[in-house]
């Protein structure tokens, strides 16, 4: 009695082919399609998989139109449909009609639901797993999903997700993994985040978080495991001292930030920390000594200088190239040298005069990096009680 069906990639399968068959396996609870554009196209073996119990469809091009073809999938558990163009009317179809009652995983990544198509989410009412990846939906959006309080897995990887819309997840209580990967989160985020205290993963690599949403997350957070904070350049070491109050953590992900090895030392206090990545970070090996007397790390990751001699091979041809076109065009130009001679020394008084405003400017906006620098410090001591 076949109960598992992968077809993935068999691009030589045909909807109606398909259906003749499911017609005959009639114990069959596992259905995966993917990659087989169009395979619904037919319509040809829908009102066959009722007992199905997980259906993957990503990459199948399966749309609106096929899925409100579908009316009883009562034994449907797990749905994939990503990277699929399916938008706001299916998924409305499927949850106002009651078709997939006892869904517990819904992943629409890259498929086109909106704002609109989340208020429809709700009525999934044993839904845990929700994968938002890649969507068209905002920061105002998630407050359709603000009382889904069954979830315990949420992606949520937007650049349209900031801080307002994390507000609206403070009563997702059973969150045990969160990823907002390239949301615009910052530290006032992270202060909303601390309050989810059952969290056990957690992505945020927008950029946005600094040493202080460190501190909120170590406050708060105490069963994490796994964190990854990379690509957020005002993190430094400071914020990873915060970090080591997360004393649950076996995989940690500072790459791309301010840290440097004088955190190592510190950061070897999370005892059950498994794998550390801090690529961009440490460039010297010389300065990971003090690591090695780490005995629960078991995996660390690090950037290594690369052999820029090719490139610098290809800089000079090109270098080389340029000059030989300088010399053919003052050979071509002869005849009108003096008045080139003129034009070139009035550009060049010019050309001159705009570099020393330029150079201006510069200074200028130097000068007013370091005042706030020195604000945004004399900040951060106070906030951690530093004199």
């Amino acid at each position: 009695m076949l109960e598992l069906l992968d077809l993935s990639g068999c691009v030589g399968i045909s909807g109606e082919v398909l259906g003749e068959t499911l017609g005959e396996l009639l114990w069959l609870r596992n259905l995966d399609v993917s990659y087989l554009e169009n395979i619904l196209e037919e319509n040809s073996w829908q009102g066959k998989v009722d007992r199905l119990k997980s259906l993957e469809l990503q990459f199948s091009n399966v749309g609106d139109t096929e899925l409100v073809a579908f009316s009883n999938l009562s034994m449907l558990e797990e749905l994939t449909i990503d990277s699929c163009p399916v938008g706001d009317w299916g998924i409305a179809h499927l949850a106002n009609n009651n078709v997939v009652p006892n869904l517990t995983s819904l992943d629409l990544a890259d498929t086109d639901i909106t704002d609109l198509g989340m208020a429809c989410l709700p009525k999934f009412k044993k839904l845990s797993k929700l994968s938002l990846f890649y969507c068209s939906i905002t920061s105002s959006g998630l407050e359709n999903i603000s009382d889904m309080t069954n979830l315990t897995s949420l992606n949520l990887d937007s650049r349209e997700i900031g801080d307002d819309g994390i507000e609206f997840l403070k009563n997702l209580v059973n969150l045990t993994s969160l990823d907002i990967f390239s949301g615009r989160i910052t530290d006032v985020g992270c202060q909303h985040l601390s309050r989810l205290v059952a969290l056990e993963s957690l992505e945020l690599c927008g950029g946005g978080v600094g040493d202080r949403g460190c501190a909120f997350l170590a406050a708060g957070l105490k069963n994490l495991t796994s964190l990854n904070l990379s690509q957020n350049e005002q993190i430094t070491n400071r914020g990873a001292f915060a970090l080591v109050e997360l004393v649950n953590l076996k995989g940690l992900n500072l790459s791309n930030t301010r840290v440097n090895s004088g955190a190592l030392s510190e950061l070897q206090k999370l005892v059950k920390l498994e794998s550390l990545a801090l690529y961009g970070c440490i460039s010297d090996e010389m300065e990971l000594e003090s690591s090695l007397g780490w005995p629960s790390l078991k995996c660390l990751r690090l950037n290594k200088d690369g052999n820029d001699e090719d490139e610098g091979e290809e800089e000079s041809e090109g270098e080389r190239d340029g000059e030989s076109e300088v010399e053919s065009v003052g050979i071509d130009e002869g005849a009108e040298e003096e008045e080139s001679d003129e034009m070139v020394s009035g550009e060049d008084e010019q050309e001159e005069e705009e570099q020393e405003q330029e150079q201006e400017q510069e200074e200028e906006e130097e000068e007013e990096e370091e005042e706030e620098e020195q604000e945004q410090e004399q900040e951060d001591m106070m906030f951690f009680g530093v004199s």
